[in-house]
């Protein structure tokens, strides 16, 4: 049962792969940044299989792709500066034995603030 769990993660984290998804929080009840900027929370999420952990494979989701799709979206947003404030990279290798080395689901996630004038 446990294996079948797995392989339906797998399977899923497949047909999600190569996916970018953003969710924004603008509504901060009127509470400005730091600096007095109204700003927008934006959090951008990629899936990707990876070739030996490391060579996009089905989709691309290192650090570096992550960060650009998320300075997409404030842009669409029409921010002019960004406040990266976490960033995560899960390497799933671990998911199924042996076979999650040559082919390993990576979740990459940003999050941070566009900072509007």
């Amino acid at each position: 049962m446990r294996y079948f769990a797995m392989a339906m993660f797998v399977l899923i984290m497949g047909a999600a792969a190569g996916c970018s998804i953003s969710s924004t929080a603008s509504d901060l009840r009127g509470i400005k940044g730091i600096d007095g900027d109204k700003l927008t929370h934006i959090n951008t999420r990629n899936y990707a299989i990876h070739l030996f952990m490391t060579k996009p494979l089905w989709g691309d989701a290192t650090l570096n792709t992550t960060v650009q799709n998320f300075a997409d979206e404030a842009k669409r947003h029409g921010a002019t500066k960004v406040r990266i404030v976490q960033s995560d990279e899960d390497t799933m290798w671990y998911l199924i034995p042996v076979l999650g080395f040559i082919f390993t689901p990576v979740a990459t996630n940003v999050a941070g603030d566009a900072l509007l004038p």
